[in-house]
Parts: structure tokens; sequence; C-alpha cells
């Protein structure tokens, strides 16, 4: 039997608005070019950016090799895939997959408002910041993953996006999961620009980062690295009372 549909579906590449679309077969190889087309157009234009281009994504597992490659290499990445079981095998998976991102530089979490706020938690519990503490500078690794591991043989809920935001200019959204076989199967996927649909895709990419975990945690639940920490609301105070205390006098200003 044939490994792949193509002696019987033709493979189509269509023009688009907003970006091209394909249907049928290896529909990844258009999301890993585009991935390469997109840090062309960006080294071409020189844009100078502080933290460098950004990649958002979310799948059900990745474990293609060129698209392992494109996110490791990427200046700035964080995609997360649905927690994966411990069996003998999966965690061979895991091992793999880790291993093909191990010198990846990851993303910075100030980098999107809705994580520069979010602390890592102390265990399972909010870290206390007060008025003097430094601002965190989290790097979240390239891969990360989102949910519940399955228990037996009771259905979890999974993360079953399929989905990739380059800064904030260009996403890809499809059926296709990052993985080898997926090529194999018959698919589509499509680029977009549409203001909406990536704003959209940011704040939903955002939070599930923010409700991530290490690629392999010890945890069968959902327990999430990032926390909004507990502020000390004591020492919030004072500091607030102290700057008060410490502004000019308007009224002695506006006599001198």
């Amino acid at each position: 039997m044939s490994s792949s549909f193509s002696h019987h579906f033709n493979v189509q590449a269509v023009a688009a608005e907003g970006g091209p679309a394909q249907f049928g077969t290896n529909v990844l190889a258009d999301l890993v070019d585009g991935i390469d087309e997109y840090r062309h157009e960006l080294e071409q234009q020189r844009r100078s950016r502080s933290l460098g281009p950004g990649m958002l994504g979310a799948f059900l597992w990745v474990d293609d090799t060129e698209l392992l490659r494109r996110i490791a290499e990427y200046p700035s990445a964080c995609v997360v895939v649905s927690k994966q079981p411990r069996s003998p095998r999966s965690l061979e998976k895991l091992r793999k997959v880790a291993d093909a991102v191990k010198e990846a530089s990851g993303f910075p979490a100030r980098a999107l408002p809705h994580l520069e706020g979010l602390r890592l938690h102390e265990d399972g519990a909010a870290p206390v910041v007060g008025p003097g503490s430094a601002s965190p500078d989290i790097q979240l690794p390239a891969l990360r993953s989102l949910g519940y591991r399955k228990a037996g043989e009771h259905l979890v809920p999974i993360l079953h996006t399929k989905m990739l935001l380059l800064g904030d200019s260009r996403l890809w959204l499809g059926s296709a999961n990052g993985t080898k076989s997926s090529r194999r199967s018959l698919e589509f996927g499509l680029w977009t620009q549409d203001p909406g649909l990536m704003d959209a895709a940011q704040k939903f990419l955002a939070e599930v980062v923010a409700q991530s975990e290490e690629l392999d945690p010890d945890s069968n639940t959902l327990t999430p690295d990032l926390i909004e920490p507990d502020y000390d609301d004591e020492e919030m105070w004072e500091a607030l009372t102290a700057l008060t205390d410490d502004a000019p006098d308007e009224g002695h200003r506006d006599s001198e």
C-alpha cells in the first residue's frame, strides 16, 4: 500500500488573499518555506528589533525535522504542544524532540504584555513582590507543553490547534500537525496577513504560553510554570506614600 495519497490527489497551491494556501500532501513544506522567506525579508529590510523577530506556535505535536530546525534557529521562538504521556515510546519521542531544540534561544516573556508581569511559581505558590523587587527576565524554552496527561482510558482535553505566528505580520493556519507523518496526509495550510486574525491569534497564543509548562513536566494536571505574583500591599502603600511626600509642592514651585 502506498504511504502517500499523492498518486490519487493533486496537490494544489493557490495565491489566496493575504498569502499562499496549499491543499493536499506535504503542506508543511509551505510552512517551512514561509518561515524562511519571512526571515529573508527581515534581513533584506534590515529591520531593527531589540529582541529580533518572534515566533509563537501551537500544535498537538511537533517532530518534523525541518520544522524543528526552524524553531531551534529562530531568534525568539516558543511553540507549545499538547502534554504527552510517559510511556517508554513517548519518552523516547520527547528525548529526540528535546535534543533537536536544546541549543534554541527560546522566547523572552517580556516581549508580550500578557506575559511580562508573570513570575515563575515557587513550589506551586505565587511569589510575593514589592516595590523593590527586580523585574523578572524569564526566557521561556522553545518547546513547552499544555494540558493534562491521560490517565488510563479517560480522555483528556488536548491542545488541538495548528498555527504559527511570525512577528506581527504573518500567520499560518492549517489542519496539519507539525509532524513528519502529516506530510503524507491530505491537509491544508494557508498564510494570512489579516490584521484581525493576527491580533486574535497573538492573544490566544500568549494565553497558551502563559498556561504552559516545561516539555515533560512531572505533573499530570494543568500546572502552569508562570503565575500572577502576590503583591505586598503594605510595602506598595509605603512606597506610594513616600513618592507623594517627596513630590514638589505645586504652590511653592509656582511662587518661585
